[in-house]
């Protein structure tokens, strides 16, 4: 497992333009004030950062700007709930075994319990109708894989800052320093609690974990390090950072 290090200076950052593309205007019909997008359009009007030569987005669903966590989600499950949402009460989300989508309903399934994306069906990335990021988003927006993940840890300088007084981690591309993105330490949730908020980042890959079955890859890090290729529960709810390519 490779970790890469972070300054541990926590340093105010502004979101820099420079490096950001914007939504075209002119794909945009408003009528009564609401506007939508060309569905012609592969972004969807959601800005990007090119690094590696995959296009990042800004920010995460559910957010409304970089600094944003955005909806927590299960792995392979295409809804997304708020850090409100998320409890142990009647009509939210507990974010354990019991209510996994492709769980049996028990809270300790197991491996062989899982009834999609197991040994059986042999699938080992998530199909689209399981990706958060076409659910959400439409376009050609997609959740990355986990090596997506690890080429971009090797692209980008790292530091741990804040924007908007919003703890994260900031990457840097190594080629071009006005290429930036925010990951904001959105926590993650599990068995009705959200955690680690302002400590810990969580993103889920689109990528099984194939030692086991019950996990899939995510990035994840904290202050002090960065690890590309970590793997967590799948009914854990974590934040989704769409890509393009």
């Amino acid at each position: 497992m490779k970790y890469l290090k972070l300054f541990n200076d926590h340093a105010e950052y502004e979101v820099a333009k420079n490096g950001l593309i914007l939504p075209n205007v002119s794909n945009c019909v408003n009528t009564q004030n609401e506007v939508h997008y060309n569905p012609y359009d592969p972004y969807a009007g959601h800005e990007y950062v090119e690094i590696g030569g995959l296009k990042w987005a800004t920010m995460n669903i559910g957010a409304s700007q970089p600094s944003d966590y955005g909806l927590y989600f299960q792995w392979g499950d295409t809804q997304g709930y708020t850090a409100e949402q998320v409890g142990s009460g009647e009509g939210q989300k507990y974010f354990g075994w019991e209510d996994y989508k492709y769980g049996n309903g028990t809270s300790s399934p197991g491996a062989t319990g899982m009834t999609k994306y197991n040994s059986t069906d042999g699938l080992t990335t998530l199909e689209a109708v399981d990706d958060a990021a076409v659910a959400n988003w439409g376009g050609s927006w997609r959740m990355p894989t986990t090596d997506e993940f690890q080429a971009l840890g090797a692209a980008v300088n790292t530091a741990w800052t804040q924007v908007n007084n919003v703890y994260g981690m900031l990457c840097t591309d190594k080629e071009d320093s006005s290429k930036t993105l925010f990951f904001p330490a959105a926590g993650s949730c599990l068995n009705g609690s959200v955690r680690f908020v302002g400590n810990d980042g969580g993103y889920w890959s689109s990528s099984l974990d194939t030692d086991g079955g019950q996990d899939a890859y995510d990035l994840d890090f904290f202050s002090s390090y960065a690890d590309w290729g970590s793997s967590g529960s799948r009914c854990c709810g974590f934040a989704v950072r769409p890509v393009v390519g």
